[in-house]
């Protein structure tokens, strides 16, 4: 009788330890939605691991070839390469970007290549030139990985489509938030650092990615200026 009573004072308790699997269970569950909500809204960084793709899962990571570098062009007076000695960017293609109609401005397709922003300046008009890049996708680094890491006298170098090169320096490193961005240093962007001077800005992305707003929520922006 006695092992029987044991026997039944262990069955007793298994509801009550299924009752609390489950009761841990929904709490875990619910964490995990609250986490994943935070992060698809906000790109807040997640104390457990997510299966999210934390990068633009629509860019192509493919390495650009010695033989597309070489071959390839664009007009005589429009931008064609852009090197960075200090990042140890060697003449990435440069590409035209416009305005996308949500107002941001487009990027290349190609996390190695850079955008140029058609509407601005040219290199050697004496005005003030706009291009972009990408941060990274999925799987690999992007060419502006490491844009934050210039300092003020860095060399730029602009590559023309006639092969002749223009060398700026870099005046002013800053990151911040989109918001910050938007709520009026975007239109400094487009203005040269030093007045009189031609200009060069250079913006990326990086922080966390935003799968909501398919965007990352940082900015890093470069002001340079032509060398004298």
């Amino acid at each position: 009788m006695q092992k029987s009573g044991l026997n039944l004072q262990a069955n007793a308790a298994k509801p009550r330890f299924g009752l609390l699997f489950m009761v841990l269970a929904i709490g875990m569950a619910g964490v995990l939605c609250w986490y994943g909500y935070r992060y698809y809204t906000t790109g807040e960084s997640l104390p457990i691991p997510m299966p999210f793709v934390a990068a633009n899962p629509h860019v192509d990571e493919s390495t650009v070839t010695k033989e597309q570098l070489r071959s390839h062009s664009t007009g005589g007076d429009k931008p064609k390469y852009l090197s960075i000695p200090a990042l140890n960017i060697q003449q990435a293609r440069v590409y035209g970007v416009d305005v996308l109609a949500n107002g941001e401005l487009g990027t290349p397709h190609n996390i190695n290549d850079i955008g140029w922003y058609g509407k601005s300046s040219l290199p050697g008009s004496g005005g003030t030139m706009l291009m972009d890049g990408h941060n990274g996708g999925p799987t690999r680094d992007g060419v502006f990985k490491r844009l934050g890491e210039l300092k003020s006298g860095d060399e730029i170098v602009i590559t023309r489509g006639d092969n002749e090169e223009f060398r700026y320096t870099v005046q002013e490193v800053k990151h911040m938030s989109v918001d910050e961005l938007n709520n009026g240093h975007m239109q400094t962007m487009t203005k040269a650092i030093a007045p009189g001077r031609e200009g060069l800005n250079l913006i990326t992305c990086t922080g966390n990615w935003v799968p909501a707003k398919q965007t990352y929520d940082q900015r890093v922006t470069i002001r340079a200026s032509l060398a004298v």
